[in-house]
């Protein structure tokens, strides 16, 4: 274990992020391809297929190996946002030039080799909804909205040196930690383990959206204020735009999985047999065997739906 971690140290001293960046830059292409075959999988490969592959023991390690990827990077990334965020208050870590903070290269920064593997990471995260499609399982709007709009705006966002990008990896990072260990233990079968933790995920979610638009709207007010800010206009509106569509569409679930009369664990909601008790193969209102185990994102109207189809 000693050696794998030696390793990855010596990757992180000699890793140089303008090259990785500048390579980023120059190829725009590699985010347009990954997207049209992407979409190309969701929407025409499912008519193709007869009946499900059986990967689910492959899906759940699958899961398992982001969760611990994701926490690699938090570790890494969390405690510097946060140190910076305490010495140099909220507007350095929004706007600050990010190639003298967590972009530099004259003193060891693990930051800027975990920043890059981020980036890069939102295409074989692509590789969730493969799994969705070859098991015949359903991929819903906000799934592949969500995997498409991050990778074009983490790519835009770092060809762009954006100041505040910190504050995404980390948060994502952070966020993923829980959640893919989460898809993994429902996937694996471990629902009563997965349960409880269904609610956290959704909250943290919003609270992610809501960080994300404040980072934002700290840069747009910076910049209208003529001061320095480091985050070109075009990426500060696209994030602002992403993470307000993200918030709407997190909050709809929310509200249909725990306030609305009858939803799945509203309070004084019905349990046991098959409305969604210890016996039922629901979880977070999803069916796990029929439904979008992968991702919390069905409603019990979208099952119905899919069965009247």
């Amino acid at each position: 274990m000693s050696a794998y971690v030696d390793m990855i140290r010596s990757y992180e001293a000699s890793w140089d992020t303008a090259k990785a960046i500048e390579y980023t830059g120059e190829h725009t292409e590699i985010p347009v391809f990954a997207i049209s075959m992407y979409l190309l999988i969701v929407f025409y490969v499912p008519e193709h297929i007869k009946t499900g592959w059986p990967l689910r023991s492959l899906w759940a390690y699958w899961n398992l190996l982001l969760s611990i990827f994701s926490i690699m990077g938090a570790c890494r990334c969390v405690p510097y946002l946060v140190s910076n965020l305490l010495e140099h208050g909220f507007t350095y870590t929004t706007c600050h030039d990010s190639t003298k903070w967590f972009l530099r290269h004259d003193e060891p920064n693990p930051v800027g080799f975990w920043v890059t593997l981020f980036i890069y990471s939102k295409i074989p995260e692509l590789i969730d909804t493969v799994f969705l499609v070859l098991q015949k399982k359903p991929v819903i709007f906000l799934h592949w909205f969500h995997h498409v709009t991050v990778l074009l705006y983490c790519w835009h966002a770092f060809a762009n040196w954006t100041a505040s990008g910190l504050w995404f990896v980390s948060m994502n990072f952070t966020v993923h930690s829980i959640m893919y260990f989460y898809y993994f233990l429902a996937i694996a079968g471990y629902k009563s383990l997965a349960k409880p933790m269904a609610p956290l995920i959704t909250t943290i979610q919003l609270v992610q959206m809501i960080v994300g638009s404040v980072v934002m709207i700290n840069v747009w007010n910076v910049k209208k204020d003529g001061g320095e800010c480091f985050v070109i206009p075009a990426n500060y509106k696209l994030g602002l735009a992403m993470y307000l569509s993200y918030f709407f569409l997190f909050a709809v679930l929310f509200y249909n999985l725990y306030l609305k009369e009858g939803g799945k664990h509203a309070k004084g909601a019905k349990k046991g047999g098959k409305k969604g008790g210890e016996d039922s193969e629901t979880l977070c209102g999803v069916d796990m065997k029929k439904g979008d185990a992968a991702g919390f994102f069905h409603t019990q109207s979208d099952k119905e739906k899919m069965k009247k189809n």
